[in-house]
């Protein structure tokens, strides 16, 4: 049995027939001895131990990383105009009128609830522009335009 932990006992007398140098041959190595020297830029960096000895290592060479391409520089401004775009919207949505508001301003202008100036608004001002449209228009003017649009509806 063999002293080291790390070498199991079917291993203790392998011999590697590849590395094996005859009489009158030359020792052959694949490893550079300049290991850790960079070469042209380069850092030679050699790859670990496997467990089959009969594997024998390599040399990987570092690659510099690429510059960003231009697909990726596209998209990212692309997502950046989303998001700014989608914190403007925010901004604009809470500065709509909500029904709550037309339907004060409607009571204001003199529409009594029951009446059929209140009845048309409340089906107007579901869609936000009508809402808008009502909030443009003059005090004195918008009691008359309720009117017209029920006309325009039922034909009074």
């Amino acid at each position: 049995m063999s002293d080291n932990p790390i070498i199991p006992p079917s291993q203790e007398n392998f011999i590697d027939a590849d590395n094996v140098v005859g009489v009158g041959e030359e020792e052959v190595h694949d490893i550079p001895d300049d290991i850790g020297n960079a070469v042209g830029g380069e850092e030679d960096e050699v790859s670990p131990c496997i467990a089959n000895a009969k594997k024998k290592p390599r040399v990987l060479f570092e690659k510099n990383k690429k510059p960003k391409s231009s697909t990726t520089l596209v998209i990212q401004d692309k997502i950046t105009k989303i998001a700014e775009s989608a914190a403007s919207f925010t901004s604009m949505k809470q500065g709509e009128v909500t029904i709550k508001e037309v339907m004060d301003m409607v009571l204001e202008c003199g529409a009594v609830h029951g009446s059929d100036e209140h009845d048309i608004a409340t089906q107007l001002f579901v869609k936000k522009d009508q809402r808008e449209m009502f909030k443009t228009l003059p005090k004195e003017f918008r009691f008359n335009w309720l009117k017209r649009r029920y006309n325009d509806k039922y034909g009074n």
